[in-house]
C-alpha cells in the first residue's frame, strides 16, 4: 500500500493506531484527507475524469460528490480552465511542479484560489477560497529579498529571515530550526509576540521531526496545519478507484496532519502552525517553523511568497556558509603558505614542524599537536600520554578517507570513553594508508544543552508527543568545541600539500629504505657466510703450521723457522679477524637492543678470564679503584666493548719496560651518563689519529716508527665504537704521545635510569 516498506498501512485500511512506538513508520503522504478548509479533487490525468473528491467539496464547488465523481473535470470547472490546467502541467513533469490560479463560477459562492499539482497518472486540484490581494504584498516580498541577500552571515540571515516572515503572515512566533549532525534541531533566530515565551537556542530531539516527514520537506517546501482540533475530511472513495490505493498527497498542502503531530502542537498550545523548508544542495538544512495560537490559514499567494523566501534562503544559506568559511581560510593563507614552505626544503619532518614559530597548534586553534613520520612520533602543547598516542595512532586507519574530524572522540574511539584526555581531533594522513598523519587535538569543554523540554530520551509521553515543553538543560560530557568548516577544508587543503612536498619524498624514502634493507641483508648474509665458511681453512693453515712446527723444527733453518713463525701469528690474527668481522655484522644490523640491569663487576671479570693468554704474555696488571657500578645495558655486548678496550690497552699501551704495565678501569657517575674509564700508561696516540684509530682496517704508525714499521689496528675499536652508538652513546680517547691513553664508553641513561652507585 505505501512504496517505502518500511511504512506502516495506513489505519483507514487496517494499519495499527499510531502511538509513540511508531510514528517514526506512520504513511504521512497517503492520509486519505484533507484539511477541511479547503477541499481536493482526483482526476485521471488522461481522460480528465473525477475518481475522488473531498467530502466537503460541496461547500466550495455547490456539487455533491455523488454529481461529481465519474464526470470530467470541465463538469466543475469551465473548459478554459481545465485547459490551462493541462498545458501548465504536462505529463511526467514533477509533483514539485504547481499551477495556481483564481477561478469564479455561476454555482461558487465566492472566487476560489485553485492549485494543483500532478502525480504519476493524475492531477490533484486542491480548492481554497480566495482572499482579496493585499496590495502590498509583492513590496513586502521585495523588501525581505533585497534584505536577505544584504546579511553578512548565517546567523543575520536566519535572523532577517524569520522577522520577514512574521511580516509577512502575522504568525505570533517565526523560528528559523537548523538540524544538527544527529538530526536534533536548534532554534537560531526567532521573531516572536513578547508575550509568549522563546525557544531562542533551544534544542528538539530527532523524534520530533521523523525521517519520513524530513524526507517529504525536501520535495515539498511549504506544510501548513490551519486548525489543530478541526477534524479532517475523508476522500470518496477512500482509495482510487482504479487502482484500489491510496492516492499520495505529500505535495498537498491540503494533506491531513498526522495525529501524533496535531497532538504535540496542542500540547505546545499551538493551534495554527506553518513551516518552509530550507534545502541547501538537495540536503533539508532547517524550517521556517511559524506558530499561532489561534486559527490562522495562510492564503495560497502569500504561501507562494514564503516558498520564494525558502527557496531564497537555501541560495543564501550556501553562499554565506561559502563566503564565511573563505573568509576564514584567508585568514589562514599565510600560515598555510609558510608551512609548504618549510617543508618542501626539509629533510627531518619532526624537526621542522616542531619549530615553535610555526605555531602549528595555533593553526587550528588546539590545544596540542601529534606528528608521525617514518615510524617516529612527537608532540607539541597539551597531549593525552604516550600509551593513549599509540593507540590513536594505530587506530587512525580505520577511518575512511585521508581528512577525519570530530568533536566527540568518545563516541567512536573506545580509549576515549572512560578517561577522555581529549575530546575533539582533526587529523590528515599525508599520502594514503596515516603512515605520516598530523592530528590536532582539543579538550573537552563544559557544555549545557538547553532543550524543548526534553532530551531525546524522554522526548515522548507513554501515549504520544510529550506534554511539557519548559527548558530543560543537559549537561553534557565528552565534546570539545566543533571544528570550524574552514578548519576541515584547511585540513583537506594541507593534506594535498603536505602529501605532495612530503608525502611523494617519504614514500621514496621507503622504496629506497626497502632496497637498502634488501642490500644490507645480503651484505650481512655475505659478510656472515665469509666469516663462517674461512673460518675452517684458516684453522687448518693454522693447524698444519703448528704440525709442521712440532714435526719438523729441528730440520729447518733460521731463515725458515721465521717464515713459519710469521705464518703462526698472521693465522692467529686472521681468526681474530674473521671473528670480529662476524661481530661487526652483527653490530651493524642488529635491531634495538634489550637492556637489563648489568654489574660491571661481573662483566669485568668475564673479559678478564677472555684475555687470561694476553695478560700473562704482556704480564699487565688491571686495577680498578672502586667498585663498578649496576647500569642499564646489553650485558653481552657491554662484556664485548670492555674485552676490546682492556685488548687494545694491553697490546698497544705497554710502557717503556723499566716501568709497569698497569691497566685502570674505572666508572664516574655524570649528569643522565655514567662514564666508563679503561686506561693505560703506554706510549699513547698522537692527535692526528684520535679519529682515524675508530675506522674499520686502520693503520697507524706508533711513535718511535718509520712510516715502514706501521701496525694493523684491526677492528676492536671499531666494534667498541658501534657497541657504544648502539646504546646511543660513544666511546672518546683522551691521549698524547708520553702520556698515556684513555678510552671512555659513554653510556647515557635510558628513561632517567640511575641505577648503582659508583
Amino acid at each position: 500500500m505505501t512504496s517505502d516498506p518500511t511504512l506502516l498501512p495506513p489505519t483507514y485500511l487496517g494499519g495499527p493506531p499510531i502511538d509513540r512506538n511508531n510514528c517514526e513508520r506512520e504513511p504521512i503522504h497517503i492520509p486519505g484527507s484533507v484539511q477541511p478548509h479547503g477541499a481536493l479533487l482526483v482526476v485521471d490525468g488522461g481522460s480528465d475524469l473525477i475518481l475522488q473528491a473531498s467530502d466537503n467539496i460541496r461547500e466550495f464547488l455547490g456539487l455533491s460528490t455523488e454529481e461529481l465523481l465519474g464526470q470530467p473535470l470541465g463538469a466543475a470547472l469551465d473548459a478554459q480552465a481545465v485547459q490551462k490546467l493541462r498545458e501548465a502541467l504536462p505529463e511526467s513533469v514533477p509533483d514539485s511542479l504547481q499551477y495556481r490560479l483564481t477561478w469564479t463560477g455561476p454555482r461558487l459562492p465566492g472566487p476560489l484560489a485553485l492549485t494543483a499539482h500532478r502525480v504519476p497518472g493524475r492531477f490533484i486540484v486542491e480548492l481554497e477560497p480566495a482572499t482579496p490581494q493585499d496590495a502590498g504584498g509583492p513590496q513586502e516580498l521585495r523588501n525581505a529579498v533585497f534584505a536577505l541577500d544584504a546579511t553578512a552571515s548565517v546567523q543575520e540571515l536566519a535572523q532577517v529571515a524569520v522577522e520577514a516572515v512574521r511580516e509577512l503572515t502575522g504568525f505570533d512566533r517565526v523560528m528559523m530550526y537548523r538540524f544538527e549532525p544527529d538530526d536534533s534541531g536548534l532554534v537560531i533566530a526567532e521573531a516572536r509576540r513578547h508575550d509568549i515565551g522563546s525557544f531562542l537556542h533551544h534544542r528538539f530531539p530527532e523524534s520530533d521531526i521523523p525521517r519520513q516527514a524530513r524526507a517529504l520537506y525536501v520535495r515539498h517546501l511549504l506544510r501548513l496545519t490551519a486548525d489543530v482540533n478541526a477534524p479532517p475530511v475523508p476522500l470518496i472513495p477512500v482509495l482510487d478507484p482504479q487502482t484500489i490505493a491510496p492516492t499520495p498527497l505529500g505535495g498537498a498542502v491540503l494533506r491531513a496532519t498526522s495525529p501524533i503531530h496535531l497532538q504535540y502542537l496542542r500540547n505546545m498550545g499551538v493551534a495554527s502552525s506553518l513551516s518552509v523548508s530550507v534545502v541547501v544542495e538537495g540536503r533539508l538544512w532547517g524550517l521556517i517553523a511559524c506558530h499561532h495560537q489561534t486559527l490562522l490559514v495562510v492564503p495560497p499567494e502569500v504561501r507562494t511568497s514564503l516558498e520564494y523566501l525558502g527557496r531564497l534562503v537555501g541560495l543564501q544559506v550556501r553562499l554565506k556558509h561559502r563566503t564565511e568559511t573563505d573568509l576564514f581560510r584567508q585568514s589562514l593563507s599565510t600560515r598555510h603558505r609558510t608551512l609548504i614552505e618549510v617543508a618542501a626544503r626539509t629533510a627531518h619532518p619532526l624537526d621542522t614542524l616542531s619549530d615553535p614559530a610555526l605555531d602549528l597548534p595555533g593553526l587550528m586553534r588546539s590545544s596540542g599537536v601529534i606528528m608521525s613520520f617514518e615510524g617516529q612520533w612527537r608532540t607539541i602543547g597539551s597531549v593525552p600520554d604516550p600509551e593513549f598516542i599509540e593507540a590513536l595512532l594505530a587506530w587512525l586507519p580505520t577511518r575512511e578517507g585521508e581528512v577525519w574530524a570530530t568533536d566527540s572522540l568518545c563516541q567512536d574511539f573506545p580509549p576515549a570513553q572512560d578517561r577522555p584526555p581529549v575530546s575533539g581531533i582533526l587529523a590528515l594522513s599525508i599520502g594514503r594508508g596515516w603512515q605520516e598523519a598530523i592530528v590536532w587535538l582539543r579538550p573537552e569543554v563544559d557544555m549545557v544543552i538547553p532543550w524543548g523540554g526534553a532530551t531525546p530520551e524522554n522526548a515522548k509521553g507513554e501515549m504520544g508527543p510529550r506534554t511539557s515543553f519548559e527548558t530543560y538543560r543537559q549537561q553534557v560530557r565528552g565534546h570539545s568545541r566543533p571544528w570550524h568548516p574552514g578548519e576541515i577544508e584547511e585540513a583537506h587543503a594541507l593534506q594535498l600539500s603536505l602529501t605532495s612536498t612530503l608525502g611523494e619524498r617519504l614514500q621514496a624514502l621507503r622504496e629506497l629504505n626497502a632496497a637498502l634493507t634488501r642490500s644490507v641483508g645480503e651484505w650481512q648474509q655475505f659478510a656472515f657466510v665469509m666469516s663462517h665458511d674461512m673460518q675452517e681453512p684458516v684453522r687448518r693453515v693454522s693447524q698444519f703450521a703448528d704440525l709442521i712446527a712440532t714435526r719438523y723444527s729441528g730440520s729447518l733453518d733460521a731463515k725458515g723457522s721465521e717464515v713459519l713463525r710469521h705464518l703462526r701469528q698472521e693465522s692467529v690474527r686472521l681468526r681474530t679477524l674473521l671473528r670480529d668481522l662476524h661481530s661487526y655484522v652483527e653490530i651493524m644490523t642488529e635491531p634495538v637492543l634489550t637492556r637489563t640491569a648489568v654489574d660491571l663487576n661481573r662483566v669485568l671479570h668475564h673479559a678478564l678470564d677472555t684475555l687470561t693468554p694476553e695478560l700473562k704474555q704482556t704480564g699487565a696488571r688491571v686495577e680498578v679503584p672502586a667498585p663498578l657500578p649496576t647500569v642499564n645495558a646489553n650485558e653481552r655486548r657491554v662484556t664485548e666493548l670492555l674485552s676490546h678496550l682492556l685488548r687494545n690497552a694491553l697490546h698497544h699501551g705497554a710502557p717503556a719496560r723499566d716501568q709497569p704495565h698497569v691497566v685502570t678501569v674505572q666508572a664516574q657517575r655524570h649528569p643522565h651518563a655514567w662514564h666508563l674509564t679503561v686506561q693505560d700508561s703506554g706510549p699513547g696516540i698522537p692527535d692526528e689519529y684520535h679519529e682515524r684509530i675508530f675506522k674499520l682496517m686502520q693503520h697507524l704508525n706508533r711513535p718511535g716508527t718509520t712510516p715502514d714499521q706501521t701496525t694493523a689496528k684491526g677492528m676492536g675499536l671499531t666494534l667498541s665504537l658501534g657497541i657504544a652508538q648502539a646504546h646511543h652513546g660513544t666511546v672518546t680517547v683522551d691521549s698524547a704521545p708520553g702520556q698515556g691513553t684513555t678510552f671512555t664508553f659513554i653510556l647515557p641513561d635510558v628513561r632517567g635510569d640511575t641505577l648503582g652507585r659508583a
